[in-house]
């Protein structure tokens, strides 16, 4: 299932990088980009977990996200 851009979405699990969770379960975030090829779809997701906080990842897959 591939979200279409600037749809709002959450995260559906922990991101982690490294042994830092980067953005918790449910954190709202609004697709800025998506990549189609002859891989999976990945998106680059603009994250605010907290009020002021941006934060944008690179490479996320539909388990990744869940509709808001």
């Amino acid at each position: 299932m591939a979200f279409p851009a600037l749809s709002t979405v959450q995260a559906a699990r922990d991101i982690r990088y490294g042994g830092t969770t980067a953005v918790p379960t449910g954190a709202p975030g609004t697709i800025v980009n998506l990549q189609t090829g002859w891989g999976p779809t990945t998106y680059t997701v603009e994250f605010t977990p907290d009020l002021g906080t941006k934060l944008t990842l690179v490479g996320l897959t539909d388990s990744d996200l869940r509709t808001r």
